[in-house]
């Protein structure tokens, strides 16, 4: 009885861990796991919003730690003094990024439909760490950024669980 438990609760966590990086997939697998409707709503919410919540606080880290080593490390590949370095890298241009699909989809969704276009697509086209990452970078700024993510999540575990078990 007792490994029944422990497969189930493993089961639960897997589909937590999955609903906060690729979103789109969990009710699947939740529905493949034998969770109810209810269960596989409540799960990959919950796991999704867990998800945006970790993922938003280690972006402010990453970009932290970014900034304050950038210049370390171009000192250390160039020769160049750390002071020196930071100055050429504060005047820098941008490295012309080579542009893939997914750079494209990311600056489309920004430039088309901004905030908005970050909070609704990020469960499902972005992936929540990308989309999370995107909103701590470009509108940390603005009140309620990490509610309205969680609304997203919340809508689009409804629409995506309700589809599934209807089909």
């Amino acid at each position: 009885m007792t490994f029944l438990v422990g497969l189930k609760l493993f089961k639960l966590l897997q589909v937590l861990f999955i609903s906060g990086i690729k979103f789109l997939f969990a009710p699947l697998i939740s529905i493949g796991y034998g969770f109810n409707y209810i269960q596989t709503l409540l799960i990959t919410a919950v796991g999704g919003i867990l998800g945006i919540f970790f993922f938003y606080f280690l972006s402010r880290w990453i970009i932290v730690q970014y900034n304050r080593f950038s210049p370390a490390i171009y000192s250390y590949f160039t020769g160049v003094k750390i002071e020196k370095s930071r100055k050429i890298l504060s005047r820098e241009k941008k490295i012309k990024r080579k542009f893939t699909r997914k750079n494209k989809l990311i600056i489309n969704v920004r430039n088309k439909y901004g905030f908005a276009g970050i909070i609704m697509f990020t469960p499902v086209l972005l992936s929540i760490p990308l989309g999370a990452f995107l909103a701590r970078k470009y509108y940390s700024g603005r009140n309620h950024t990490l509610i309205y993510m969680s609304i997203s999540v919340v809508l689009w575990s409804f629409f995506i669980s309700s589809i599934i078990f209807l089909f």
